[in-house]
């Protein structure tokens, strides 16, 4: 796959590089280092991320320029990265859709293999471990840039090496990424210790909500607009709460129900051994991993809760 990649750029000058909306740490890192690494080789390249960039991750180095929208298909091919369906693009997936050389890297057993190239490989750690792999094969050069953004997508993607995805390969590559500068204190710092204060008071009023179902397996929480606007906090700010309730003893399903602007609501579901929350979010158009996934349902909070326990209740 990366002697097809290596053709690819080989043909080509100009690139659109894209990931999902609400990106997380893999998301960003992986994007960015793939932005760095074909800079390096002179490429034209534009970046397309419809959301900001959350705080925690805003000490990554990255382009100057973030487009928000595209309007034209002036670039010979696409990278997608991190993303199971290209839906989740943003506003501008549909154009970016007719383009016909989509490079599709991803680590999701729920991707939809929609590019010319589709490489995906559910074994990996992150999406970001799978660039290594090709950044490796084709002898790039790992410059300081591409380091940090590489390992904090691994650190992050793999839970700071708690969850199961956590294999071999991510120590192997981000011991190596050390050897470069990274201080794996600093990138802890930055995303784990880091937050404002409007988080925590956030966090207080979610907790209020947490209801554990009999047997104490299931462990769900809400949040809604109200108590972001009481905490005077935003979307990103409850960013990874349904960690701390997977956290529970017991529980073997976490679940954060998050209340979105349009009349609708993010689910966001953790699990813990054989659980696959991943084919659970399938039946409501979502996925994701075996123990990490997520969808979004028509409804407030309380509405979808009701929904989503009729189904998980009966699997757990």
């Amino acid at each position: 796959m990366p002697q097809k990649i290596k053709k690819i750029l080989k043909k080509n000058e100009s690139f659109l590089l894209c990931t999902h909306v609400d990106p997380d740490g893999d998301a960003l890192g992986s994007l960015f280092a793939t932005y760095f690494w074909l800079r390096q080789m002179g490429k034209s390249v534009r970046v397309y991320l419809e959301d900001r960039i959350p705080y925690r991750y805003a000490f990554l180095p990255r382009p100057e320029s973030l487009e928000v929208q595209i309007r034209d298909l002036n670039f010979d091919a696409v990278f997608v990265l991190d993303c199971g369906d290209i839906s989740r693009l943003g506003k501008s997936y549909e154009l970016i859709s007719r383009h016909t050389l989509i490079i599709n890297i991803d680590h999701h057993e729920t991707n939809r293999r929609f590019g010319k190239i589709n490489y995906v490989r559910p074994n990996a750690s992150s999406t970001a471990e799978i660039i290594f792999n090709i950044f490796s094969s084709l002898g790039t050069k790992i410059t300081w840039e591409i380091a940090i953004n590489i390992y904090t997508a691994i650190f992050t993607d793999t839970g700071s090496f708690r969850f199961p995805n956590t294999n071999a390969k991510a120590f192997q590559i981000c011991g190596k990424l050390v050897r470069y500068g990274i201080s794996p204190a600093y990138v802890a710092e930055m995303v784990y210790e880091n937050h404002p204060k409007e988080r925590f008071l956030l966090l207080s009023e979610v907790l209020r909500t947490l209801e554990v179902s009999e047997g104490g397996k299931v462990g769900i929480a809400l949040i809604t607009s109200d108590m972001y606007r009481r905490a005077n906090a935003s979307y990103e700010h409850s960013d990874g709460f349904v960690e701390y309730i997977k956290e529970l003893r017991d529980v073997k399903l976490a679940i954060v129900i998050r209340e979105l602007e349009n009349g609708k609501c993010k689910v966001s579901m953790r699990s813990k051994d054989d659980l696959d929350v991943a084919r659970i979010c399938q039946t409501f158009g979502g996925g994701g991993h075996k123990n990490a996934a997520g969808c979004v349902l028509e409804g407030r909070p309380d509405k979808v809760k009701e929904i989503i326990k009729e189904t998980v209740l009966k699997k757990v």
